[in-house]
């Protein structure tokens, strides 16, 4: 469970339910699934508060930190088209991988693969 203790919010969240977080200038969104919606609140805390008690998201790049568990799909750098790797979520939302993040990113990305295999 997450727990957000924000002044102008408190709840409980399953991480299984949490999309993302996104920081966006001083403020920090948690977005999530609750109740067959798509909610998001802000929080005072910063990404990367958030990164180090999140250990099991991935940061992929300055402004997100996501759960891998929402992964959709993930798109190579090698592709033309796409000049740095892009992960899409299963809410539809298409996220880029900076550069700096794309070696870890997708060491992360082909342990995922394989743990669901076995």
């Amino acid at each position: 469970m997450l727990s957000i203790n924000d002044p102008n919010f408190k709840h409980q969240v399953d991480l299984l339910n949490v999309f993302y977080l996104h920081n966006e200038g001083q403020q920090t969104w948690i977005i999530y699934f609750d109740h067959n919606t798509q909610q998001c609140v802000s929080i005072a805390d910063s990404l990367n508060d958030w990164e180090k008690q999140l250990p099991d998201f991935w940061r992929i790049n300055e402004s997100y930190l996501i759960n891998p568990g929402i992964i959709y799909r993930f798109y190579p750098a090698e592709m033309p088209h796409f000049p740095s790797p892009l992960i899409e979520l299963i809410s539809g939302r298409i996220l880029a991988v900076s550069r700096q993040k794309t070696k870890t990113i997708l060491q992360k990305w082909n342990r995922f693969q394989q743990a669901l295999i076995s």
